[in-house]
């Protein structure tokens, strides 16, 4: 038995709580559309203790505990009244709070045994498309500025016959070409890290080349560069043991989603949905 439990004061407060309940019987249930009230139970009262010892370490003193009581009894008593008052229903904060809890309650159920290997397989095999690596470059570029030369074109051509002639190492490459605020070497770039520095074209343009060899000009943002690639790791499907925490990640996403659904048309079915005129018309119109 909890220590709690053998407080003094718990002792006198469910000797007040059986003499209130004796009370109640004698007199009987209380009348009304509503019995109004509000029963404490000693399942209760422990977790009002586990509530105080989270928040604050330790074990609540007996007037403490009375404090976190009344509060209990009080929130118990304005919250009933204010359903009786029909306040949930014009409270968009109270109802979707509402909602979200029982989506929690259905999605909790969704998620508590782990799947096995062949799910996890089963569930990535339908999905393969979903999980496909992006292709990484590794990739050297020298930039032609346009506004620098008359005939960008042509300084570009020549630039790259001497790049090829002379192949510089990736640290001489500033040595080459006009300056820019921008790396001459760029390792293990996807397509997304390309785009986000040098733009939509020039990023599709590079994973298509073939390592070796100086090629462009390619266009950018910026002006002309002349690429070469020197690593390159095309895009693919991987193994599903290679993405497996992802795919059970997606699986218990998905099964909370369904969990959810699952409860709301369980729910749903018991309730009659009736629309006025007005709102069949919109939705008929909507559906033209």
């Amino acid at each position: 038995m909890p220590s709690f439990m053998r407080h003094p004061f718990t002792h006198i407060l469910l000797l007040g709580l059986l003499v209130a309940a004796a009370i109640l019987i004698a007199k009987g249930p209380p009348t009304g559309d509503v019995a109004k009230r509000v029963v404490v139970t000693g399942g209760d009262l422990l977790q009002l203790r586990a509530g105080f010892m989270r928040t604050w370490q330790r074990e609540p003193t007996p007037a403490e505990m009375r404090g976190e009581l009344e509060r209990f009894v009080r929130q118990e008593i304005l919250y009933r009244e204010a359903l009786a008052r029909g306040y949930d229903r014009d409270d968009l904060v109270v109802r979707r709070a509402m909602q979200q809890k029982m989506e929690f309650l259905a999605a909790s159920q969704g998620s508590q045994q782990p799947p096995t290997e062949e799910e996890i397989e089963a569930f990535f095999a339908l999905r393969r498309e979903r999980y496909r690596l992006p292709a990484v470059v590794s990739f050297a570029q020298v930039y032609v500025n346009p506004d620098a030369h008359s005939d960008t074109d042509q300084v570009a051509i020549d630039l790259r016959s001497r790049l090829e002639r002379q192949d510089p190492a990736p640290e001489a490459l500033v040595e080459y070409g006009d300056s820019i605020m921008l790396p001459s070497y760029l390792r293990a770039q996807t397509e997304q890290d390309i785009r986000s520095t040098f733009g939509d074209d020039f990023a599709a343009a590079v994973v298509e080349l073939e390592p070796g060899s100086w090629q462009g000009p390619i266009r950018s943002g910026y002006g002309l560069h002349l690429v070469r690639v020197t690593e390159l790791e095309p895009s693919r499907i991987p193994d599903w043991r290679e993405v497996a925490p992802r795919v059970v990640s997606d699986m218990e996403y998905e099964a909370r989603n369904a969990s959810k659904e699952q409860l709301y048309q369980e729910i749903a079915q018991n309730y009659q949905v009736v629309m006025d005129a007005e709102v069949r018309d919109l939705l008929e119109s909507a559906s033209e």
